[in-house]
């Protein structure tokens, strides 16, 4: 029998976020905003939170640092947006949006589309999914001169992931869905949870066998050739929408979560939220280059070589939607990652599907 193994007997770090206690109901809680893939601060999300209850007119939007918000904050658009609208956005930035979330602090966050149901559950707050923003991109990487063609070749072998949760959550509903293997029960690998952004120097060291790995913080490695991944460089989201949901581009590392009663009770300020990022993602396509060679901290790249080859990968693999809006059926595709989940026993089978808010272009 494997077994999960953590750094106590690798010497590997865990990200602060696994220190916390996780049992089978609450497995899909996690820092959402993690998958983002950044370091640092944020430019435009300074400051405390909010301590101030929810009022018109006024949007506590809590983010972890994020290039294009900061990109929208440093060009003036956020500004430009308060003074069109009327409406203000109190930021702040932090990695804990679930705890601010929690404390009533913020009317609007990020997490995971597969995450909404635990952050219901911890915060004890009713949601609702108002926007999405990025595709879930983790790969599994093996090393290049692995002859390993899928992860059925990995039993029994080391597999590093930054959290047995999260990402490896999607993970595990594929393996089991594509090769009835149980990749987080420690029957059939050897789980080892690590920093995220060493997985795949360690791979590259031959410490671990496979890496559940974000390309952003692979970038040395996978310029370098000496890691690769497996299914034809598939994210999670690929493989989920090619086999359960065609045509679809989730499941969402970052969904826009909102309070249930406030965003009932704020349809415009809502709107205008989803306006704002409308021209943020718009923003993204037409200044992609230009926005991560300004902030090469939030893709995890420093020499001109990292940035150049980044700067191509998001080309081919831009996990950044095209509209933060989204419809019914988008949200009906979205919420099939749970029945999946289920299916394949990656979570219980009374935990429920998050709520979705559909919503068309003020200009449709």
């Amino acid at each position: 029998m494997t077994a999960i193994t953590t750094e106590s007997e690798t010497n590997l770090v865990r990200p602060q976020h696994m220190n916390r206690p996780m049992g089978v109901l609450t497995a899909l809680v996690t820092v959402g905003a993690m998958l983002a893939g950044a370091t640092g601060c944020a430019a435009g999300l300074g400051g405390p939170a909010s301590s101030r209850a929810a009022r018109d007119g006024v949007i506590r939007f809590t983010f972890a640092p994020d290039p294009i918000w900061d990109y929208m904050h440093d060009e003036g658009i956020v500004d430009e947006f308060e003074r069109d609208t009327g409406i203000s956005i109190e930021t702040s930035a932090t990695w804990d949006e679930f705890g601010l979330f929690a404390g009533g602090h913020a009317d609007i966050i990020s997490s995971a589309s597969f995450e909404v149901p635990g952050l219901e559950e911890q915060t004890e707050r009713e949601t609702v999914v108002i926007g999405r923003y990025n595709t879930e991109r983790s790969r599994i990487m093996v090393r290049a001169d692995d002859p390993a063609a899928s992860v059925a070749d990995l039993a029994g072998k080391k597999i590093g992931v930054f959290t047995t949760v999260s990402g490896t959550l999607v993970w595990s509903a594929l393996v089991k869905q594509m090769h009835d293997l149980d990749l987080t029960g420690g029957q059939d690998f050897d789980l080892v949870v690590a920093d995220i952004q060493n997985l795949s120097g360690l791979l590259a060291r031959n410490e671990i066998d496979a890496c559940i790995c974000y390309p952003d913080l692979s970038v040395n490695e996978l310029r370098a050739g000496s890691v690769r991944p497996l299914y034809d460089g598939k994210s999670s989201a690929d493989l989920f929408a090619e086999l359960n949901a065609p045509g679809h581009d989730g499941p969402m590392g970052n969904v826009f979560v909102a309070r249930k009663d406030w965003a009932e009770a704020h349809p415009t300020e809502v709107s205008a939220f989803l306006d704002l990022w409308d021209r943020g993602l718009t923003e993204w396509r037409a200044h992609r280059d230009e926005i991560i060679e300004r902030y090469p901290q939030h893709f995890a790249v420093a020499t001109p070589e990292d940035v150049d080859f980044i700067k191509s990968y998001v080309d081919d693999h831009d996990w950044v939607v095209d509209d933060v809006r989204f419809d019914r059926k988008w949200a009906d595709d979205e919420a099939s990652i749970f029945d999946l989940m289920r299916r394949t026993h990656v979570i219980e089978g009374d935990v429920a599907d998050p709520r979705f808010l559909p919503a068309e272009r003020a200009d449709s």
